[in-house]
């Protein structure tokens, strides 16, 4: 009894010190407050930080700093809570407009912006976003015109998402801003993805990687990448190191608690262990998808999450179970869902549910529903785009390396 005790004291002892550890590793609470910028100037720390920036900003002075680890706090909820993440957006949305500063105020709205994206609210999104954009300065758009891809890439608008996604690169180019010109590979790689070109879809992975590597810095982003990078091996049939990546993204994610891109990826893992025959591990990776979805509350993870569970059943011949799975993906989703890419994919595995449950009236209800998505989605004019703008970089590109040889010259 006596040593169970000692231990648990131990444990309490080692837990202030570590929590006193991160503490001083993101805030220095000396006569002055001081902010070490979370996945900017460190990633030393782990899923406590956001109880650390909570507890601190209050305190901060003056008020750029504390309009800093605010938005920081606001931001980075979303990856975890929706509902939470924009409490403390319209926290700092109140303390900004009170204050009169008009670029922390457009900051604090790209961050609404976000959520309201995660929450399917497209058109507010997008009117929030262009509000900020008059307020915020040059170093700021990167992140507001990757926002402004991912709305018109979820209504389906591929080739329009790619502009967004040019733009940024151009932007983080010009700034010499290597966060910004990953982001917007990144973004290239899931765009090439989604449109079956995974080659090129692999080719921007990398690149992205390879510049958030530079950088140092293990973050969201980053986080997320891994997860695409993996979604093209995957595409290609390269399992193996498709589960490399996966596996890779859930260590960070699990490490900062990022619930958005574990659901992801444990989504996805759903089809790659099905693929392998891996049943058992295919469920379990179903259950956590749903659990971090559940957490988020977030509709949109938790519709895919029912819908990787229902493609699922699918290859399991459980045709009936697949039906009930697909079905409630599709009624989380309601008419106004906005992502008619991941719709389209209901729709679809509906269909082959009710073919293989010999139910074929719904069967052909369901496929025709998916054609007109389908069709909504891959348009010749994103697929002509697409292919137009990876010209573009390569000729970019070609340019570059001219004038890096010329300088040697």
């Amino acid at each position: 009894m006596r040593t169970n005790f000692q231990k648990a004291i131990a444990f309490y002892a080692l837990s202030i010190w570590s929590c006193s550890m991160l503490f001083a590793e993101i805030v220095n609470d000396g006569r002055d407050i001081s902010y070490r910028k979370v996945f900017v100037d460190t990633d030393n720390f782990g899923a406590s930080y956001l109880d650390v920036l909570e507890r601190a900003y209050p305190l901060a002075r003056p008020d750029s700093l504390k309009f800093s680890m605010l938005n920081d706090l606001a931001y980075y909820w979303h990856t975890r809570n929706l509902n939470k993440a924009m409490n403390f957006t319209k926290r700092g949305l109140f303390l900004t407009r009170a204050s009169h500063d008009s670029v922390w105020r457009g900051r604090f709205q790209i961050t609404e912006a976000a959520i309201l994206l995660r929450k399917e609210k497209l058109n507010s999104a997008e009117a929030v976003l262009e509000s900020a954009r008059c307020k915020i300065p040059e170093k700021d758009l990167p992140l507001l015109n990757t926002q402004l891809g991912y709305v018109y890439e979820r209504r389906g608008k591929l080739g329009k998402a790619a502009d967004y996604a040019l733009e940024t690169l151009r932007l983080g180019e010009k700034l010499k801003d290597k966060r910004a010109m990953a982001m917007a590979y990144s973004d290239l790689s899931n765009l090439f993805w989604k449109q079956s070109k995974f080659t090129a879809g692999l080719e921007y992975g990398l690149k992205s990687l390879s510049l958030y590597e530079e950088r140092g810095i293990n973050d969201l982003d980053y986080d997320f990448t891994l997860y695409v990078v993996g979604n093209n091996y995957l595409s290609l049939k390269d399992h193996e190191k498709a589960l490399n990546y996966f596996e890779h993204s859930i260590t960070i994610g699990e490490r900062y608690g990022f619930y958005n891109n574990l659901s992801d990826v444990y989504m996805i893992l759903v089809d790659t262990y099905a693929y392998l025959n891996e049943f058992e591990k295919a469920e379990e990776a179903g259950v956590n998808a749903l659990k971090y979805a559940d957490l988020l509350d977030n509709n949109f993870m938790t519709m895919r999450s029912w819908l990787a569970i229902g493609k699922l059943k699918n290859l399991q011949g459980q045709y009936a179970t697949a039906i009930e799975c697909l079905e409630k993906s599709i009624t989380i989703a309601t008419e106004d869902f906005g992502d008619t890419f991941f719709l389209s994919q209901a729709y679809e595995a509906l269909g082959k549910a009710h073919a293989g449950n010999h139910q074929y009236k719904e069967a052909y209800a369901a496929f025709a529903r998916y054609d007109e998505l389908k069709a909504a989605v891959f348009t010749a004019e994103a697929d002509k785009r697409t292919s137009l703008l990876r010209t573009e970089f390569d000729v970019a590109s070609k340019e570059d390396r001219i004038l890096a040889q010329e300088a040697l010259i």
